[in-house]
């Protein structure tokens, strides 16, 4: 877009109209007004800060850590115990000797579940580990897909202002010249209502477009954990990013590397050990016990063995539901896995319809639309000079072309953010920061 040479057209436009009647010599329109000292902030910087930052990915990591600390403990013995007996006869500290029956022993005890049991937990905890890794990464994609829809709004929006400002610009000039003009009997008072009308509008676009813009704004520091008092600056430029894939290949890659359609395949795989460790329940479990005693000097020193089985003899009160319990929550996670794979599939669908039209439109303002809005401005100002344009048509010729350059930044963004989108869905970036 040669806004400069533009500009200059316009301020040819301006020179022509006013010298006849005396008036004073146009300024070149202001740009937009920007902070001190401000720079372009580039999507690159606000990643990386928001992947160090932002609190949803903190927390998602921590859960992945604590979920990944529960396989060794599901699959560990549990803790075996330490007896100490003091056996006296007559009072509770009588001394060896004192009676053949006193004694003084330490043994210790160990609980043993039945085979399989501490493996099929420590699976199962493993399995549910990995669903919760594949959830982190697919916080920390969505995280980052929504920072770049909202800086790619943030982006437009800021063009869309400084397009508007030099609208604006050129309108409040219009109705001067449209007024000086009805002033001396060279215009039309239709002039003057007509550029008017059209500058109200241009005020009450820009005013929407900044509330958009600080809404984006707003967004992007909160992603980024930043206090809300703080101003971002102005957005760096942006390039339209290529999507090198069709539909049935952008359908396969959300299968087989979405993090959430992962998640959910690990969490139906660790439901159905579930199942068969609930099946394990049924079994019985074990408790050995060695004790060493010590009766004295009359008697010889002797241990004492034991075992015991747990018996699951209440199995239709609990084992039973146990069993159950685990068949639904399989049937839960299956269910659960096929509506993120639908609903990963129509979002990448649905966005990859509005990229390929945004290509399209994109092609068509950059070789046709804008080229030839351009030319017609050229023409209506040759026009104008000779006296076969009129004032009104040429104002409406320039604000067109600005409305279209408007419309193609427009577009642009909105090509990246459906990009953006697709990005969590398939595992990889589409848009560089």
């Amino acid at each position: 877009m040669r806004y400069f040479a533009r500009i200059g057209l316009f301020v040819l436009v301006l020179f022509i109209e006013l010298r006849p009647i005396g008036a004073q010599q146009p300024e070149l329109p202001r740009p937009l007004a920007l902070p001190d000292g401000s720079q372009a902030v580039s999507l690159r910087s606000l990643v990386e800060e928001l992947e160090k930052n932002n609190p949803d990915i903190r927390a998602a990591r921590y859960r992945f850590e604590a979920a990944s600390k529960r396989p060794s403990q599901a699959g560990t013995l549990p803790e075996p115990r330490v007896q100490i007996v003091n056996f006296g006869v007559g009072h509770p500290f009588s001394v060896l000797n004192g009676s053949n029956f006193a004694y003084q022993a330490i043994g210790a005890s160990q609980e043993i579940p039945f085979p399989g049991k501490l493996a099929l937990a420590s699976e199962e905890a493993r399995r549910e580990a990995q669903s919760e890794f594949e959830t982190y990464k697919g916080v920390g994609l969505d995280a980052i897909a929504r920072l770049k829809v909202a800086y790619y709004e943030w982006f437009y929006l800021s063009k869309a202002i400084e397009i508007l400002g030099r609208n604006r610009d050129l309108l409040e000039r219009f109705e001067k010249i449209a007024r000086a003009r009805y002033a001396v009997g060279k215009g039309l008072q239709q002039d003057v209502l007509k550029a008017q009308v059209d500058l109200s509008g241009v005020f009450q676009q820009i005013e929407l477009s900044r509330q958009r813009q600080a809404s984006a704004e707003a967004l992007i520091g909160s992603l980024l954990g930043r206090n809300q008092n703080v101003s971002l600056g102005i957005p760096a430029e942006v390039k339209r990013s290529t999507l090198d894939m069709d539909l049935n290949g952008l359908l396969k890659a959300v299968e087989q590397n979405s993090p959430r359609v992962r998640a959910q395949q690990h969490m139906v795989d660790s439901r159905a050990v579930g199942i068969e460790r609930a099946g394990k329940e049924y079994r019985p479990d074990f408790s050995f016990n060695f004790q060493w005693q010590h009766t004295g000097s009359r008697f010889p020193d002797y241990y004492m063995a034991t075992a015991e089985v747990k018996l699951p003899v209440y199995f239709w009160r609990k084992q039973r539901y146990g069993a159950e319990e685990a068949q639904a929550r399989f049937q839960e996670a299956r269910q659960e896995y096929r509506s993120s794979v639908q609903q990963a599939e129509f979002t990448a669908k649905d966005q990859y319809l509005v990229a390929k039209t945004s290509e399209r439109l994109l092609a068509l303002y950059e070789s046709g639309v804008i080229p030839q809005a351009s030319l017609s401005v050229e023409s209506n100002v040759a026009g104008y000079e000779v006296g076969q344009i009129d004032f009104l048509t040429l104002t409406n010729s320039l604000m067109s072309l600005l409305t279209f350059e408007m419309q193609y930044y427009e577009e642009l963004a909105k090509h990246e953010q459906a990009l953006a989108r697709i990005e969590p869905l398939i595992g990889r970036q589409l848009v560089q920061p």
